[in-house]
């Protein structure tokens, strides 16, 4: 759902090499996720693989089919990592504003750690997506969360527009149910 668009703005997702190659993006950015189509949890993902050795890692671990995408943090600063959901008792928005990236945070190993992760509920949840989300951005969250009732939505809040559809802000990773 997420390759067709179901969930709004992403990333350009590459799902072989040769695709990848084909693309300008192989180009024009310097550090790729490289990860299994198949297989979620793979032990062999790699993120901030350098595009020089893209090919030979994609095919050396993924021959059956690989996932390349772009490394947004690499290319834009994180303004927020952000799960959003609607609880019982209204909004709520878990994660971090402002990730220290320069010092090796990231989403995988910062969110897990509930010293990092700080939680807002109603008003405050609603003020934080508005320091962080452009109003298209915000938008297309209200959709998500209107279609997905009871899922969890995960993005990352950007400093400028990158992504799949323009002018947002917010890139989609997941919408999830637990």
């Amino acid at each position: 759902m997420l390759q067709r668009g179901d969930f709004g703005n992403t990333i350009p997702q590459y799902f072989s090499v040769e695709e990848w190659q084909a693309s300008p993006d192989s180009q024009r950015f310097d550090l790729w996720g490289v990860r299994s189509a198949k297989k979620s949890m793979h032990p062999a993902c790699r993120l901030n693989c350098p595009s020089s050795e893209v090919p030979s890692y994609a095919s050396q671990h993924f021959a059956d089919g690989p996932n390349i995408s772009m490394m947004v943090d690499s290319v834009a600063d994180v303004n927020a990592w952000l799960e959003i959901w609607r609880s019982p008792t209204g909004l709520v928005v878990e994660g971090m504003e402002y990730p220290r990236t320069w010092e090796g945070w990231n989403w995988r190993n910062s969110m897990r750690d509930p010293a990092r992760r700080k939680a807002w509920h109603g008003v405050a949840a609603s003020s934080v997506l508005a320091r962080h989300l452009n109003e298209n951005s915000r938008s297309d969250l209200e959709d998500l969360l209107s279609r997905f009732d009871d899922h969890v939505i995960e993005l990352s809040a950007l400093n400028r527009c990158i992504g799949t559809i323009p002018h947002r802000n917010a890139v989609i990773w997941e919408v999830r149910k637990y």
